[in-house]
């Protein structure tokens, strides 16, 4: 068999001032033909686990690119330059038997919302109607009705935080293998909720969206059912078709679909009230850790995480322990090109005074002038050892290390998701011998940190990544939606709020 294999990986947030155009991607990775394989084979990445499942077929690499979550909608150039690639890429290499896309789900360009169903209707409109087409997304994807109508199915993650990418793209890879022999033939129900919920409490390993997911795992198990997925949706999209959803893949059944999906959005609907995160304020935070005997305790900074689109350039963080004149060790991070600029000055060793923080907007935030002396500077490049997109390297740009006082602040010239220890470690700083450990990210880190950690603490710190959804200056989705509005009980008709 001859699979085309492509994608794009980007998390939008409307409210983001953080930038999303091709430099963004040539951070990430932006990999063409055979650099694909190359980079990501073997590693837990979508493409690695959709790669190892089509051993012994042909595999024709077009294009990939990953940006993360890089903030506001992409560049238009850029989503031109990106999509036209692989659509030109795929129109030279015809005729193949199937397509794979590995997508994120929540990304948008300046010139259309939903990109990635665009990117899909463009893919089937240049294959035809019986070419089998496949998208693997993350859970926090905002599934549309055309991404549904353009695919033959869509496989989403099963795990918050984060550990089943190559599990997704060798189960997606799998079920388009399975077409391409006429082995099945699947018929995809899509059920759109009118929900938004925060994603510190959006794990899959307790609470309410375990009990979601693990109903999602036994229906996969059943016979006749080739893929089930409830999507959490990224909550900071102002579209007017955006919520959490449900998606249901059966063999030669749609009525079943239909009817399995309806089930799981009304376990997903029902217990929307749970997901409601329990946030710590800061000095109670702070004070929390001081007083306790032993370390690290982790602090989740998620209003300011990049994994959920924000710039990485808060310095909350950083005000409320220069306030508390801390003399425990304490780490954290801060994205500010020219910091690091003026670290490489300065010089490794040499003491200066540096101007941190808050260089893409100051709405939540204000930069902090403080004095302290350079204690490393790298190139910033490290891979994941936990089990987060284990093996995969990340690329931080130059990065310093500014110390102050007993506060290690790593200031970085772009930002990266922050799920693993070795963004520190890489670094010089082990944070099991850190008081206090600030990580940028709302759940996904927890995999790698809770084995190490006193305890993990949610801070209520603003960002454009609060939890607190209600702040942020809604126009476009479509009301009634929850959390803004009263809802009943009752289970809205799927699609309602887009109607």
């Amino acid at each position: 068999m001859r699979i085309a294999l492509a994608g794009i990986y980007q998390e939008s947030h409307s409210f983001s001032p953080a930038l999303a155009a091709l430099e963004q991607f040539r951070s990430g990775y932006l990999l063409e033909d055979t650099q694909i394989a190359e980079v990501l084979a073997g590693l837990n990445h979508e493409v690695g686990g959709a790669l190892a499942a089509a051993e012994g077929h042909e595999i024709v690499p077009l294009l990939y690119a990953s940006a993360g979550s890089s903030g506001k909608p992409i560049a238009r150039d850029t989503y031109a330059y990106l999509s036209e690639s692989i659509l030109g890429k795929l129109e030279a290499s015809l005729p193949v038997d199937g397509v794979f896309l590995a997508m994120h789900g929540a990304m948008l360009a300046e010139q259309c919302g939903d990109a990635t169903g665009d990117l899909l209707r463009r893919v089937r409109d240049l294959v035809g109607t019986e070419l089998p087409v496949i998208a693997s997304l993350d859970l926090h994807a905002n599934v549309t009705r055309q991404m549904a109508d353009s695919a033959d199915g869509l496989v989403g993650y099963h795990t918050a935080p984060h550990i089943d990418q190559g599990d997704t793209g060798r189960r997606a890879m799998e079920l388009l293998l399975r077409m391409i022999s006429g082995e099945v033939s699947p018929a995809m129900s899509l059920y759109q909720l009118p929900m938004v919920l925060p994603s510190e409490n959006g794990k899959t390993t307790e609470g309410p969206y375990r009990s979601v997911m693990d109903k999602v795992k036994e229906l996969e198990k059943e016979p006749g059912v080739l893929a089930a997925s409830a999507y959490s949706v990224q909550p900071w999209l102002d579209l007017p078709e955006m919520g959490c959803s449900v998606v249901v893949v059966t063999d030669r059944a749609s009525e079943r679909a239909d009817q399995e999906a309806e089930r799981l959005a009304g376990e997903f609907w029902h217990r929307r009230g749970e997901f409601a995160p329990q946030l710590v304020q800061v000095d109670e935070a702070i004070e929390l850790a001081l007083s306790g005997s032993r370390r690290p305790y982790v602090f989740s900074d998620s209003a300011d995480a990049p994994s959920s689109g924000a710039p990485g350039d808060s310095t909350a963080f950083l005000w409320a322990l220069l306030d508390k004149n801390i003399t425990e060790t304490a780490f954290l991070n801060v994205v500010d090109t020219p910091a690091v600029a003026a670290a490489v000055e300065i010089g490794v060793g040499n003491r200066g005074q540096f101007e941190i923080g808050a260089t893409f907007s100051s709405e939540f935030y204000h930069p902090v002038t403080v004095e302290g002396y350079v204690k490393s500077i790298s190139t910033g490049t490290f891979r994941n050892k936990g089990p987060g997109f284990h093996g995969v390297e990340f690329q931080m740009g130059r990065t310093a290390v500014i110390v102050v006082g007993e506060i290690h602040v790593v200031v970085m010239e772009k930002p990266v998701i922050q799920w693993d220890p070795e963004l520190y470690r890489s670094q010089g700083l082990e944070p099991q011998e850190a008081k206090i450990v600030a990580v940028k990210s709302p759940a996904a880190f927890r995999a790698a940190y809770e084995s190490l950690a006193e305890e993990i603490l949610v801070l209520d710190i603003p960002g454009v990544c609060s939890p607190n959804l209600t702040v942020f200056p809604w126009k476009n989705i479509t009301r009634p939606m929850y959390p803004f509005d009263e809802m009943g009980d009752e289970l809205p008709s799927s699609g309602e709020q887009a109607a």
